[in-house]
């Protein structure tokens, strides 16, 4: 009897598997969609964009605004 629900059960997982991954697993394209910020064109289309690459462009616009005049530099004691 034991044998019979862990069969039964296994198939259960098994349909519930591909069910839920229907669409992943039989797309036209055949690709899995995108879930990285920076690739994603649905993402881009809204201004979401990865975190990594605010934090870049961030850094950069900051160095740029950022000149420090030699001559003006003391040492603090």
């Amino acid at each position: 009897m034991n044998i019979e629900v862990l069969l039964i059960v296994i198939v259960l997982v098994g349909l519930s598997f591909l069910l839920l991954g229907f669409n992943i697993f039989f797309r036209k394209d055949g690709k899995f969609p995108e879930t990285e910020v920076g690739k994603n064109k649905n993402m881009r289309k809204l201004g979401i964009t990865c975190t990594r690459c605010s934090e870049v462009a961030h850094y950069k616009k900051m160095k740029k605004n950022t000149r420090i005049n030699p001559s003006e530099l003391k040492l603090a004691r």
